[in-house]
């Protein structure tokens, strides 16, 4: 049986200069792979485009990509929906962000991959 080896994402944010404070995800877990998905061996992955606003919420989810196309995309926004960031600080004021990316990776393996760790 194969088992579940990584969610990852990757987020994608603008810097910012001097003693301001970047975007941070401060909660945030990966999607639930879905049962027919598992049960079909299949992987993939979905690129959830989507702003932050100025408390930290997600907001305005998009799929911009996704492969096999469909098969993640309903897992991968409802994962990234729940995610909480604390907003970035420009001149001592939280910032919304608009634009973000991060990608939802859905792996089948052994669990391998985690042995060093």
């Amino acid at each position: 049986m194969k088992k579940l080896v990584m969610l990852g994402f990757l987020v994608l944010a603008g810097c910012l200069s001097g003693g301001d404070r970047p975007l941070q995800l401060v909660s945030g877990s990966g999607a639930p792979y879905p049962a027919q998905a598992r049960s079909d061996g299949i992987e993939g992955y979905v690129v959830v485009r989507y702003d932050v606003d100025e408390t930290g919420r997600v907001t305005n989810l998009s799929v911009a990509e996704s492969e096999p196309p469909g098969v993640f995309d309903e897992a991968a926004l409802k994962a990234v929906a729940a995610w909480r960031y604390n907003p970035p600080i420009s001149d001592g004021q939280p910032r919304p962000v608009r634009g973000v990316s991060s990608r939802v990776d859905f792996k089948l393996g052994d669990g391998g991959d985690y042995r060093e760790y």
